[in-house]
């Protein structure tokens, strides 16, 4: 059994890259060593600014003799294709076997093959991860065709083995060398390191200041943090996203607290958050008696030997330098706003391009004006206070803080709003209609910002979708997938019952919104599939029809995904599947579609009758129930007529001489499959 060390090491990889490239190295390798018949104990990937590592404990030192199948033609295809694929093999037609797959039968040969030595196994897994690694951007360099994240300086593949020799495997990769050795830490340390074992590898990385565990650099920096907080009247504002952005731009990590200069206490605390994160990557640290932001968290990636005092100065002063700024243009906009009012800043949005095909800020706002007035309606919004957000609520676009920091746009007009003396609702919807930012942020609650969040979403893909500037699997280049998830999401949260189809189909031709209601249900899709609702209870219930409204489909997809746990369920899909069945294989054998209503004067048997009887009973009980949302109930009911189902089955026979008979039979079948697709498809269930 051998150890396994594989070092990609280039340039800085963008901190934001990095989990997904660790996340890939660790899949990848999986994939590959399964199909190669290699096992192993352990496999571990690690990832810092410059390089990316795979580790593996006792991997098996060749691959096991194993089986490779290869499918040839469909059963039943013509014989010379079957024997041309024994001939390709250089076997007998009579050594082929038939197995059974999704789309038919087919002709099948195993094959055994061949042991394959452990170091070109790996050379060539290694070889083929680095040449088609999927970066989402990625670069050449130099005068080769190799692409990578940054430049690539070398490639260290080892194997180590129990007798404590090693072997260097040569990737053979033209663009970039594979060497015997690594370095430490690209500032404190620039000796070479030759490994002799994989924990002499990770020893010695270690006293060349280099932590390869991104988890244990997380933690160094939070405890660290906290050890300088300890014992004073200060907190550190924890956030999340910006630590893994650190962790990602470190491989030493050294943590020193450092001093706001008073003269910018008296900033808002905002401004003060995302100027240190977004410019100089830096934590902030609240007081808790004053409710000041005053002090600031720095992560520097190496030791100093005046014990940091260069680096935290050369921190503030750069900070202080961007915070005078902040100053400046945060106080020039209140003189402006105390004399002219936020409102006056609007008309400058003219001049502000949102999209050359699409319009200027000032367009853009009059659409989101327009569309808050028929959603407020629509949910029951107080409409005046959102026209009057809608029109302010890109108003600080113009603003000289937002033009300098545009990542505190909606934040800074909330404050402006506030200094004004701004209705409290209006002014938290100018900050709020942004929810939320990503994935997981939190979405708008109250009525004025659920309906600016709307409006300005809705009218986001409406613009783009009118241009037909639609995403590409690659390219998203205005966060169009960003708008329908979070559109999505703040109708399901909210709980909010709008009929989005209709309102889209107003504002764009037939052809149009039909794509882009599409594009928002494969959305809705990938939103619930990665809240683990199965495949089947989407198909069962977006099958059947329009996707109009996201949180009615939502409550229904959740009612049944809920009432598949019960065992009125399999009663349910039982009912359902004998008339389903019948129904299908009459309507394939005649061409017909079986659709009329039963006539109750050719019944001649009493559980025909019974049948419809208790159907007629349970349709209407549906309709009401599916009006009021009600779908648990709605689901319960449908579990009750399978008693009246078996007996009509066990006692009545459809396929008999009389042509009328046997129709309005079948259409008595049919009435069972109405009643059913009036909430969803259960034939996508298998029970």
């Amino acid at each position: 059994m051998s150890d396994l060390i594989l070092e990609i090491y280039s340039e800085e990889i963008p901190s934001r890259l990095q989990y997904d490239a660790s996340l890939h190295l660790k899949n990848f390798f999986i994939d590959e060593l399964l199909y190669a018949g290699l096992k192993y104990d352990k496999l571990e990937t690690f990832v810092t600014p410059r390089r990316l590592t795979l580790i593996i404990n006792d991997l098996s030192e060749s691959s096991k003799n194993s089986f490779e199948e290869k499918r040839g033609p469909r059963v039943g295809s013509p014989d010379k294709a079957i024997e041309g694929f024994a001939r390709s093999l250089n076997i007998n037609k009579s050594s082929l076997y038939t197995k059974k797959e999704k789309k038919g039968e087919f002709y099948f040969y195993k094959s055994q093959k061949k042991s394959i030595s452990l170091p070109s196994i790996i050379g060539e897994i290694s070889k083929d991860l680095i040449i088609n690694f999927p970066w989402k951007r990625s670069m050449r360099w130099g005068e080769g065709n190799l692409r990578w994240v940054r430049p690539l300086k070398f490639v260290y593949c080892s194997l180590f083995n129990p007798d404590n020799s090693f072997e260097v495997i040569d990737l053979k990769l033209n663009e970039v060398n594979s060497v015997n050795f690594t370095f430490g830490h690209y500032l404190m340390s620039s000796n070479k390191i030759y490994p002799k074992s994989v924990s002499d590898y990770l020893q010695k990385l270690f006293e060349n200041k280099v932590i390869l565990d991104r988890d244990e650099r997380k933690k160094i920096i939070i405890d660290a943090s906290k050890n300088l907080l300890r014992n004073k009247q200060n907190t550190l504002i924890f956030d999340e996203e910006l630590i893994e952005e650190i962790v990602g731009l470190i491989e030493w990590p050294v943590v020193f607290l450092g001093q706001i200069d008073k003269e910018f206490l008296t900033l808002p605390k905002e401004i003060l958050r995302v100027t240190m994160k977004e410019h100089q990557k830096f934590l902030s640290v609240l007081n808790k008696n004053s409710n000041l932001i005053d002090q600031f968290i720095v992560v520097a990636n190496m030791m100093a030997k005046d014990g940091g005092k260069a680096i935290l100065d050369g921190n503030t002063r750069v900070l202080r330098s961007r915070l005078k700024d902040a100053k400046f243009f945060f106080e020039n906009d209140l003189r402006f706003i105390k004399t002219e009012g936020i409102s006056s800043l609007t008309k400058n949005l003219n001049k502000v391009t949102f999209h050359n095909k699409i319009g200027s800020q000032l367009d853009r706002i009059k659409n989101i004006e327009e569309l808050s007035k028929k959603i407020s309606h629509l949910i029951g919004a107080d409409s005046s206070k959102c026209v009057i957000a809608s029109r302010i609520c890109k108003t600080d676009l113009v603003t000289q803080v937002v033009s300098e920091f545009p990542e505190l746009q909606g934040i800074i007009g909330k404050i402006y709003a506030d200094k004004e003396g701004i209705d409290k609702i209006i002014a938290n919807s100018i900050e709020e209609h942004y929810w939320p930012m990503k994935l997981n942020d939190k979405v708008p609650t109250k009525p004025v910002s659920i309906v600016l969040a709307l409006a300005d979403k809705i009218n986001t893909l409406i613009s783009f979708w009118r241009i037909n500037e639609k995403p590409t699997s690659s390219k998203d280049p205005y966060a169009l997938r960003r708008s329908a998830i979070g559109l999505i999401r703040i109708l399901i949260e909210n709980k909010i019952d709008l009929d989005l189809g209709k309102l889209i189909h107003n504002y764009l031709e037939i052809n149009v919104s039909n794509d882009l209601i599409k594009f928002i249900e494969d959305r809705f899709r990938i939103y619930l599939l990665e809240k683990r609702f199965g495949h089947d209870l989407l198909d069962a219930c977006l099958g059947l029809f329009e996707f109009n409204n996201p949180f009615l489909f939502y409550l229904k997809i959740e009612s049944l995904q809920n009432f598949q746990k019960t065992k009125e369920f399999t009663k349910l899909i039982n009912s359902y599947k004998r008339p389903i069945n019948i129904l299908n294989s009459e309507e394939k054998k005649s061409k017909d579609i079986y659709s009329g209503e039963p006539m109750i004067e050719l019944f001649e048997k009493k559980d025909e009758r019974e049948l419809y009887e208790k159907l007629i009973i349970i349709e209407e009980t549906v309709i009401n129930l599916i009006k009021s949302k009600d779908y648990k109930k709605v689901l319960t009911l449908l579990s009750t007529f399978d008693h009246e189902i078996e007996n009509f089955f066990e006692n009545v026979v459809i396929n008999v001489a009389d042509k009328n008979i046997k129709i309005n039979r079948l259409n008595l079948c049919n009435k069972v499959r109405k009643i059913m697709h009036s909430v969803a498809c259960f034939g996508h269930f298998n029970v």
